[in-house]
C-alpha cells in the first residue's frame, strides 16, 4: 500500500463502494496507470496480490466495512523477465484462470477498453491444488500511455462454504453448488462477484 494514510479507514453507515466494470477500467485503473493522480484513486489500495494469501488481503483494503468485496491495484507479476506470461502464485497456492476473458466496452461509444479475467484460488501446487472459496476478477486495460505504470485492478470476494464447493481433488468444472447444469462456472463467478453495480450506493 503506497498511501501514507488511509483516507477511508472505515465506511459510514449505509456506505457502499460498488463501481461498474467500466468505471473500474476507465476511471480508477486509467488514473492509476497515468500516475500523479493517486489522491483521486486512494480509495483502492495498492497491493501485490500474490505477495499475500487471499485471506490476508481484506485487512489490507483501504475501506474497512461489512462489504464482502475488496478492490486492489496490483503490479503485474511475470514468470519471466523477457515474456509477458503472468505469474499468479503465492506461498500457499495459486490463482487459476477459469473461463474466457470478457470484453469490457465503454457504454456510450462501444469502444473496447479492457478485459476481465475470472480466477479461483487453489491451495497447494499444480496439479494437486485444492480449490478454495476465494474468487477474483482481474481487470486488464487495452489502452496504453507513454511511460505508463503497469497495474491491473483486482476485485476479490470470499464465498461462503455453501455457495461454492468442489469435489476434493476434482477439476474446476466439478462444482457442486446447486446451480442448474447449463450455468457455467464463469457465470457463477459473475453472480458471486456482482456485475455492473452502481458506483456508490
Amino acid at each position: 500500500m503506497t498511501s501514507s494514510a488511509a483516507p477511508f479507514p472505515s465506511a459510514p453507515k449505509g456506505f457502499g463502494f460498488h463501481p461498474t466494470d467500466e468505471e473500474l477500467i476507465n476511471h480508477f485503473l486509467k488514473l492509476k496507470m497515468i500516475g500523479g493522480c493517486d489522491h483521486e484513486v486512494a480509495i483502492i489500495a495498492e497491493v501485490n496480490v500474490c505477495n499475500s494469501e487471499p485471506w490476508e488481503l481484506p485487512g489490507l483494503s483501504e475501506i474497512q466495512s461489512n462489504d464482502t468485496v475488496w478492490y486492489f491495484f496490483s503490479p503485474r507479476n511475470y514468470k519471466y523477465s523477457n515474456r509477458k506470461q503472468a505469474s499468479r502464485t503465492t506461498k500457499a497456492g495459486y490463482w487459476k484462470v477459469t473461463g474466457n476473458d470478457r470484453i469490457i466496452r465503454a457504454a456510450k461509444t462501444g469502444e473496447q477498453i479492457g478485459k476481465k479475467k475470472s480466477l479461483v484460488f487453489y491451495n497447494g501446487r499444480v496439479p494437486n491444488g485444492v480449490r478454495t472459496n476465494w474468487v477474483m476478477h482481474e481487470y486488464n486495460p487495452t489502452f496504453n500511455f507513454h511511460n505508463q505504470r503497469d497495474f491491473v485492478l483486482c476485485k476479490l470476494k470470499r464465498n461462503s462454504d455453501d455457495e461454492l464447493t468442489c469435489e476434493e481433488g476434482g477439476s474446476s468444472s466439478n462444482v457442486a453448488s446447486g446451480f442448474p447444469n447449463n450455468v457455467t462456472e464463469e457465470d457463477q463467478l459473475e453472480e458471486f462477484l456482482g456485475v455492473d453495480e452502481g458506483y456508490y450506493n
